[in-house]
């Protein structure tokens, strides 16, 4: 088992040699005093245990984590009536200081990939190379659909390019597919190459799953230009090589997670669940601070959802009471009467950090096959993601199976959905409470699917409307402002990323 230590900065750029920074990263070393080589091996789970923090965990100041706040857009969550909410975070106008680290860590943990993928050509180690473009794009992807245009062919380059230009949002995607197949045609190297093995925290070395994932984050990517006339030549460009790799997708229990070991010590708890309860078990802020969404509550009551326990906790002193309130509403609930954030977010301390889960690629499946795009019956993928997303909150597949069975439910049994899509959708978003609200952004912003989703309650929310995107970090019109500049005025209300419609 690989165990997961603390190191402070100093320490991180004499083992790495590749990073500069105040965020404490995860370090394989058992001995955190005794300074190891920075080989491949090493630094491959360091870098994918901090993948698993920067989408569930908190942000280096540990005051929120980085995408919690999609969690309140999305429906899934509101802020607890024990806080006061700065108007700001309820009513979407946010400054260039909003969630910066969202951008400043994706860049410092993309330099520790970038260091894998280097080194490991130098060795002659193409498994690591592989591994490390792939996560290389999975987190270059994150940054367009967050920013649109970012820096990227620069923005690796160390001390040679400090002020990096910025590129296009649709070249970095189209480079991005490059990227996975050169990754995607060294790991099919295969035998007679140095395999991480236990050092892949994600897959324990399994390399057939390695390029299932590469396929499905490359469809996550075509499914994002789905409503772009456009792109429908690249698109089927790109869905003819993924067809031809046979190498097919993530299935029922492939999920991508990665887990260095986590346990019921300090600074070695899941991220996720160690962000909402203290190693005695205890509470923390957070889990004071966020609580169940009325809007989400309601459509698992609505569908007789059986999610609806493993996605929130009765109210307290009740078995089956389950209550919130909407985001940004005036009327907002002391915690003693709302719903805490369920089991089926929040298993154990030793829980896997979810980076792209199998209903999430079933989902997609289902997506893609209902659109013509790949060969399988849209039906049959559809229930099996509904089914390993009840799986992988904990509940059953019997339970599943009723649940979809449910007849003249829209949105749940298949037959009784007019709109095929708005319901692929619906329980796209409905499996992704509380691990993936990026995703149900993602979609909502594509499709506007689920359409319901209320708008913040407060009433400054003179704009209403979920932003399409975030804002350029303070960070870079303080060092880099002449090519941020270059972007022009950025709006969260009107300036798209190019896949949006």
């Amino acid at each position: 088992m690989i165990h997961i230590k603390r190191l402070t900065a100093g320490i991180l750029a004499g083992l790495l040699m590749v990073m500069t920074g105040c965020k404490d990263y995860l370090e394989v070393n058992n001995n955190p005093n005794q300074v190891t080589a920075a080989t491949p091996q090493l630094v491959l789970p360091d870098a994918l245990a901090t993948t698993g923090w920067y989408l569930t965990g908190n942000t280096p100041s540990g005051v929120a984590g980085n995408f919690y706040f999609l969690n309140l857009w999305m429906g899934y969550w509101n802020w607890s009536g024990n806080y006061s909410i700065a108007t700001s975070d309820k009513n979407y106008q946010f400054t260039q200081g909003f969630n910066n680290s969202i951008w400043s860590s994706a860049y410092l943990n993309l330099k520790n990939y970038n260091y894998v993928d280097t080194q490991a050509a130098t060795l002659g180690q193409p498994l690591l190379q592989g591994m490390a473009k792939i996560m290389k794009a999975l987190h270059f992807q994150l940054l367009v659909d967050t920013y649109g245009d970012v820096p990227y062919t620069s923005a690796l380059q160390g001390t040679t390019t400090i002020l990096p230009t910025y590129d296009k949002a649709q070249a970095i995607y189209e480079d991005l597919f490059k990227q996975i197949d050169a990754g995607m045609a060294l790991l099919a190297k295969g035998d007679g190459t140095l395999n991480p093995g236990p050092n892949d925290i994600m897959f324990q070395g399994d390399i057939s799953k390695w390029l299932k994932f590469g396929n499905t984050l490359k469809l996550r990517m075509l499914l994002r230009q789905s409503e772009k006339a456009d792109r429908a030549s690249f698109i089927q460009t790109q869905l003819a090589t993924i067809k031809a790799s046979g190498y097919g997708f993530l299935g029922a229990g492939e999920n991508a997670a990665v887990n260095p070991g986590y346990s019921n010590s300090q600074n070695l708890q899941n991220p996720l669940f160690g962000a909402f309860y203290a190693i005695n078990g205890n509470p923390t802020t957070l889990n004071n601070q966020y609580k169940g969404n009325l809007y989400g509550i309601t459509f698992y009551k609505s569908t007789n959802d059986p999610r609806l326990g493993a996605y929130y906790r009765p109210v307290a002193g009740s078995t089956n009471n389950f209550n919130g309130t909407l985001f940004g509403t005036t009327d907002v609930l002391v915690n003693s009467q709302v719903s805490d954030i369920g089991p089926g977010v929040l298993k154990n301390v030793s829980q896997n950090s979810p980076i792209l889960q199998s209903h999430e690629s079933l989902f997609m499946q289902a997506e893609a096959a209902q659109r013509g795009w790949i060969t399988g019956d849209p039906k049959t993928l559809y229930q099996a993601a509904i089914s390993e997303s009840f799986i992988n909150v904990g509940r059953t597949a019997a339970e599943a199976t009723a649940y979809y069975s449910q007849a003249g439910v829209a949105n749940v049994n298949w037959e009784a959905s007019t709109n095929k899509i708005e319901a692929i959708i619906t329980q796209k978003w409905a499996s992704e409470n509380g691990t993936a609200p990026f995703e149900a952004w993602s979609d909502y912003r594509r499709l506007g699917l689920p359409t319901n989703i209320p708008i913040s309650q407060d009433p400054s929310t003179t704009v209403r409307q979920i932003p399409f995107r975030l804002l350029y970090p303070t960070s870079e019109y303080s060092t880099n402002a002449a090519n941020v500049g270059a972007q022009g005025t950025i709006n969260q209300f009107t300036s798209k990323i190019f896949w949006e419609k």
